[in-house]
C-alpha cells in the first residue's frame, strides 16, 4: 500500500517553444479584412489564450487516443469513469430546476506568452473564386490580411494527478442550518492502470501541441524546445514561474535559481529538455542547471524519462 505522504500528487511543467511567423490566436475587433493577432504589453508581444492552449491539448490527446472522448465540450456526458474529456477537462452541466453538475479540471494551463518584443508582420492573402453573373463566368478576387509574429512562447501546465479519474463529494448530516459536515465520499475512482494511461496521455500530448489557429498557411508547433518539469508529493504550481525571458530572449537566471532551490527543498524530482539556440544566454542557463545537478537531454528523450518516472511512481 502506498504511503500517502510519498504518493505522486502532481506534475508541473513549463516550457519554451520557438516559432516562425505565425498567428496562433486571432484577436477580436479591428473589423474589415484584417485578422489581428492577440498581443499584450502595448502590442509588442503575441500570446495565445489559455482557452486556445487547452483546445490544442485536448485535440492532441484525442488524436493520440481515438475513442476515449465520449462527448463534446458543448454537451458533456459527465461520465468521469468512462469519458476522458469530462475527467481531464472538467465540465459545467446545467440541470433544469436543480442547478448544475460541475467538475474542476485537473489540468491547469497558462496562456502561451510570447517573451520577446517583436514587430508585427502583415501577410497579404488573395482569394480567387469563380462566380456566375448574367450568364457569364467571372473571377471574384478578395483581398485579406493576416497579422503574424515570430517569437519564443512560454507555456505552463500543472496536472493534479491525485484527482485524475476520481470524484469525491462532501457528506452532511441534517438539513439547512443544522447540517453538519460528515466527511467525504468517493463516488468515482478508476483503477490504477487507467489512471496511468490518462496521465501519460497528457504528457504525450504536450510533445505534439499544434492545433492552433491559421495552421493551414503558417503551421507552427508549440511542443517544448526547452522545458523544466517537476513531480510532487503535494500539489504545487511553483515550477510555472521558471524560464522567464527578458525582451531580448535571455532567461532570468536569478529567478530560476530561487525556484529550483524551492523545488529541491520541497523534494521534487526534476527533468529538463534542452534545445540550443532558443534563448540568447544558453551558457548561463546550462550553468544553472549543472549547478543543481539537473541532467539535460533532447526534449523528446527528457519527456520519455519523465513519463517513465510517472508510470513507475503511480504503479507502486
Amino acid at each position: 500500500m502506498n504511503n500517502n505522504a510519498t504518493e505522486l500528487k502532481g506534475i508541473s511543467i513549463v516550457w519554451l517553444s520557438k516559432t516562425d511567423l505565425s498567428n496562433l490566436n486571432a484577436g477580436e475587433g479591428g473589423g474589415g479584412n484584417v485578422t489581428e493577432i492577440k498581443t499584450y504589453e502595448n502590442g509588442r508581444k503575441p500570446y495565445a489564450s489559455g482557452q486556445s492552449v487547452r483546445h490544442a491539448l485536448r485535440e492532441a490527446i484525442h488524436r493520440n487516443n481515438p475513442g476515449v472522448f465520449k462527448c463534446v465540450p458543448e454537451a458533456p456526458c459527465t461520465n468521469v469513469a468512462e469519458c476522458w474529456l469530462c475527467d481531464l477537462f472538467g465540465f459545467l452541466n446545467p440541470i433544469a430546476d436543480k442547478g448544475f453538475d460541475r467538475r474542476w479540471s485537473p489540468i491547469k494551463v497558462t496562456p502561451a506568452l510570447g517573451q520577446i518584443a517583436s514587430d508585427v508582420v502583415t501577410d497579404l492573402l488573395i482569394r480567387m473564386s469563380g462566380i456566375e453573373k448574367e450568364d457569364k463566368q467571372t473571377a471574384d478576387q478578395r483581398i485579406a490580411y493576416v497579422q503574424m509574429m515570430a517569437n519564443v512562447y512560454r507555456l505552463g501546465l500543472s496536472l493534479d494527478v491525485a484527482n485524475v479519474g476520481k470524484v469525491v463529494t462532501p457528506q452532511y448530516e441534517g438539513k439547512g442550518k443544522n447540517a453538519k459536515f460528515n466527511g467525504w465520499k468517493t463516488d468515482v475512482e478508476i483503477e490504477k492502470g487507467e489512471k496511468i494511461k490518462r496521465t501519460v496521455a497528457v504528457l504525450d500530448a504536450i510533445g505534439g501541441l499544434s492545433d492552433f489557429a491559421k495552421q493551414a498557411r503558417n503551421a507552427a508547433s508549440l511542443s517544448p524546445d526547452i522545458f523544466i518539469a517537476s513531480t510532487h508529493t503535494r500539489y504545487s504550481h511553483r515550477t510555472l514561474r521558471s524560464l522567464e525571458l527578458d525582451d531580448e530572449g535571455n532567461v532570468n537566471t536569478k529567478t530560476l535559481k530561487v525556484i529550483l532551490q524551492d523545488l529541491e527543498d520541497d523534494g521534487a524530482k526534476l527533468f529538463c529538455g534542452y534545445t540550443p539556440g532558443v534563448v540568447e544566454n544558453d551558457d548561463a542557463l546550462t550553468q544553472v542547471l549543472d549547478d543543481f545537478g539537473i541532467e539535460t537531454s533532447n526534449p523528446l528523450r527528457a519527456l520519455r524519462n519523465l513519463t517513465t518516472h510517472v508510470q513507475d511512481a503511480l504503479d507502486r
